[in-house]
């Protein structure tokens, strides 16, 4: 015969992750950013902004406009050629709204598809922004 006692705790601890994880969600802040893929950055302005690149262009920027930042914290561009992760680069984040940015050198044979994914200091993807390097761009 089982315990009624031991069936009360044994609930209340398959609960806990859950509602651990549920107070970390509430703590993180809620981030959101825009994004502009583009081939430069000029006084914090995305320059040349576009879903589609020619395989000469030699290096994409990620813009980024953050907000929602109660604090100091970070994201994080994961870049992504075919499906492979090609480069990760942390950005600080030090006030909302906040602009930064990331770039990625491109050969002129990674030709087709790209993706950034931005990702908070949880791990959790805030945007995905697909891109395609190509010849006839």
């Amino acid at each position: 015969m089982v315990n009624k006692s031991l069936i009360i705790v044994l609930a209340v601890l398959l609960t806990l992750p859950a509602a651990v994880l549920a107070q970390l969600e509430e703590a993180q802040p809620a981030l959101t950013v825009d994004a502009q893929l583009c081939i430069g950055v000029s006084d914090c302005i995305p320059v040349g902004a576009a879903d589609g690149f020619a395989s000469d262009v030699g290096c994409v920027f990620l813009w980024c406009r953050v907000t929602g930042a109660q604090d100091t914290t970070t994201i994080k561009h994961v870049w992504y050629y075919n499906a492979e992760e090609i480069a990760s680069v942390e950005l600080p984040v030090n006030a909302s709204p906040w602009r930064t940015w990331s770039s990625k050198t491109i050969l002129p044979t990674w030709t087709g598809r790209w993706e950034v994914k931005i990702l908070n200091t949880a791990g959790i993807e805030l945007a995905v922004v697909p891109f395609t390097i190509g010849p006839g761009e």
